[in-house]
């Protein structure tokens, strides 16, 4: 060991370039490895939609139309049969994230939950005597988990039970993004205010931190921040909960109508869509709506730029590997020659060749060992998802490995191929 430190000792600035040169190569294999995973997960996500035409349905009924339509109670279930038969339709997929503020009343401290955070306005309101907090928040149906990868931390999915109202209902499930973790646990309940209605809202799970949906207005939208809540269908006809029960008409309303933006994803093409639907608009008296598409630019062009993203991270990745170990190798040769003359005195101390090797690549395995050591904590540190961290962990052992055995060749050639005993002699 004594010999090590003097060798080491020697040349602080080949051991710390050296050391550098570690580092930095382990950096950008853990960062190579992250976004890997980071891309896995959004091919994965993008390639479900990536095969499907995918139409936007809307209704048009807008300011004085609405107001006239829900005059008439019939005509909540006539949307109701409407909603139901693109619903059930066995050749498209219905899709709904939509993007709907709750109220909610026992609010984090922190702003950046705010509905309209980013435009730097809190709006917070008063409701019988209450102060809620209009909250970022996503209604879904289960198409929008069966599409996206929406991985839990803890707890669980809706069950199809959370996807229909029932009379009398004032309970509401809701997976909370990763952000919420710190002010709320698995099984609280929060009081909210969703469509003009209080509802006690249950947690049952907490997503995974950037997770991501498909939506209307973006193709990756973080969850971290938001509230997610069952895109809900009536038990029965609205007409008939109306009659049973004092929640106020306007909250169906805004149930049948949240429906109409949603997406329908299928291999139909253009006409076949609109002939499919027309068919169920038709059987239901429902003429209010319009069919926009086939439109999935958005999701094909981020297939492609994930894709290309790609190339690009192995491309850059690969020209840096071969530099690197290219340094590496440069500087450990010339490290080993120059230290040459140490050597010599060694042997002439009585140290033998074999210990001497055996003492450079200790010496550049201990220092390998603690640049990636230190290159693996500084990924771990500012990496968002630590899930992928025994794989770093073995990624580093292989670059340790690799590394060493460099050094091994390289000590192993020069200390072969150099004519010890003549150096001795001074010849």
């Amino acid at each position: 060991m004594n010999t090590t430190r003097l060798l080491m000792k020697n040349k602080k600035l080949f051991v710390v370039l050296t050391g550098l040169l570690s580092f930095l190569f382990s950096v950008v294999l853990f960062v190579l490895l992250v976004n890997l995973n980071i891309s896995k997960i959004e091919i994965r996500s993008a390639s479900k939609f990536h095969n499907y035409n995918i139409y936007q349905i809307s209704d048009d009924l807008i300011g004085e139309r609405e107001i006239e339509f829900f005059k008439d109670v019939k005509n909540y279930d006539i949307l109701n049969d409407f909603n139901n038969g693109v619903f059930k339709n066995n050749k498209v997929v219905f899709y709904n994230a939509v993007y709907q503020p709750i109220g909610l009343k026992q609010y984090p401290p922190d702003e950046k939950f705010s509905a309209y955070y980013e435009s730097g306005f809190n709006n917070i309101y008063e409701h019988e005597g209450a102060f809620y907090q209009t909250t970022k928040s996503m209604q879904v149906t289960k198409s929008v988990f069966d599409y996206n990868v929406v991985e839990l931390i803890e707890g669980q999915y809706f069950d199809d039970s959370a996807y229909v109202y029932v009379a009398g209902r004032k309970e509401i499930p809701v997976i909370l993004g990763s952000d919420y973790r710190q002010y709320y646990k698995l099984h609280d309940q929060l009081e909210i205010h969703h469509y003009f209605e209080k509802f006690v809202g249950r947690v049952v799970g907490f997503a995974k931190e950037n997770s991501f949906i498909f939506t209307d207005n973006e193709p990756q939208q973080v969850l971290n921040r938001y509230i997610l809540l069952p895109s809900m269908s009536l038990s029965e006809q609205p007409s008939e909960l109306l009659r049973k029960t004092q929640v106020d008409e306007v909250f169906f309303r805004a149930l049948l109508l949240s429906k109409m933006g949603g997406h329908l994803m299928t291999n139909l093409n253009a006409l076949e869509v609109r002939k499919e639907i027309g068919e169920i608009g038709k059987v239901t008296n429902f003429t209010n709506y319009q069919i926009i598409g086939a439109n999935s630019l958005s999701v094909d062009l981020l297939y492609k730029m994930i894709d290309t993203n790609q190339t690009l991270i192995f491309t850059i990745s690969g020209v840096v590997f071969i530099f690197i170990l290219c340094a590496f190798y440069l500087f450990v040769k010339s490290f080993i020659k120059r230290q040459f003359d140490t050597y010599l005195v060694f042997i002439m101390s009585g140290v033998t060749n074999y210990k001497i090797k055996k003492n450079i690549q200790l010496e550049f395995s201990i220092l390998n060992g603690m640049s990636i050591g230190l290159a693996l904590l500084c990924t771990v540190l500012f990496m968002q998802d630590i899930s992928i961290i025994s794989i770093l962990i073995i990624a580093g052992f292989l670059v340790w490995l690799l590394f060493n055995v460099v050094v091994y060749r390289l000590v192993n050639n020069l200390l072969a191929t150099t004519k010890v005993i003549e150096k001795l002699k001074g010849d």
